[in-house]
């Protein structure tokens, strides 16, 4: 089920002012009217985080608050299909942020503007690299994370399997073939079911968290969902977010910290990976679970870069 509606209702008589005014701006500088149009509801819907958020005049805007609002769109659900907003329509919001901040420091609308180096600081990852992703399992297996064999569990799922969030989130533990080497998503996106292979890190990593921790965290109840919370109940996308950041910000790498992503960035990484190695680009296609290779051919404008 995915969210009907965004909120993008402002009160604030400044805040009105500014949207009104930047979609004229946009319109007399000729931008394409699509662009016009999204950067009007884009803008509309960063000031009403800032409202929501106690802020209804600029004079009160805070550095942070950009931060905070690229990881509430992270999280967010997307109003024309079921799952979160894709990397590529963040970055709009982005693109609407930088166009904003050029906007109020021209016109000089408000003392305070929002700074361009900001947004780069701020600024959407939409593949972590190998040394990345080493930090996050190390981050996982630290002997002080009490939850250890679970958190490698998740990155195994979501970044050695390339699942997305929901499928994540929904399997069982009848949905692991272990004996196969197979994974077993039952409903992925548009409803199509497919196996997905382990390597041998991702299922030892299943494997320890199933025998040991697993049983901890259920406590005596019974429960089918393979990852869970601690309560002993199915780990929600939410759950799993929130503790990928805690993750994050318990590596030594400063570089990350400040990177903003959520689940769905441990796909994208590995898809990235898989094809800068060498894998076809119809086998990484049916590793992901797209419909279509166009949905995969996003990917090879990395492979001539380097990510290390």
């Amino acid at each position: 089920m995915f969210q009907k509606s965004v909120n993008r209702e402002i009160k604030s008589k400044q805040f009105v002012f500014i949207s009104e005014n930047f979609r004229r701006w946009l319109e007399t500088l000729n931008y394409n009217p699509h662009t016009v149009k999204l950067g009007y509801w884009n803008t509309k819907e960063f000031l009403s985080f800032l409202e929501q958020n106690q802020t209804r005049h600029l004079r009160n805007f805070k550095a942070g608050q950009i931060k905070s609002y690229l990881e509430y769109l992270q999280h967010r659900p997307n109003c024309n299909r079921s799952g979160s907003l894709s990397a590529g329509y963040i970055n709009k919001h982005i693109t609407t942020l930088r166009l904003l901040s050029k906007f109020l420091q021209l016109t000089g609308t408000a003392n305070i503007a929002i700074k361009p180096e900001l947004l780069k600081t701020c600024e959407t990852a939409t593949y972590l690299s190998k040394a990345e992703i080493k930090a996050l399992y190390k981050a996982a297996k630290d002997q002080d994370n009490l939850y250890s064999q679970r958190d490698t569990a998740m990155l195994g799922i979501y970044y050695g399997c390339g699942l997305r969030a929901s499928e994540g989130a929904a399997l069982n533990i009848s949905d692991l073939l272990f004996e196969k080497d197979l994974l077993y998503v039952r409903q992925g996106k548009g409803y199509r079911q497919r196996y997905v292979p382990m390597n041998k890190q991702v299922k030892s990593g299943l494997q320890e968290y199933i025998f040991n921790q697993r049983d901890e965290l259920l406590n005596g109840q019974k429960n089918e969902a393979l990852l869970l919370g601690r309560r002993g109940t199915r780990w929600s996308q939410q759950g799993m977010y929130n503790r990928l950041q805690l993750l994050k910000n318990q590596t030594s790498d400063e570089k990350l910290k400040q990177k903003t992503f959520g689940l769905h960035i441990l796909r994208h990484s590995i898809a990235t990976h898989l094809l800068q190695e060498g894998m076809r680009l119809e086998n990484i296609a049916l590793f992901l679970g797209h419909k279509s290779i166009e949905s995969t051919q996003k990917y090879t404008h990395l492979v001539n870069g380097s990510i290390f």
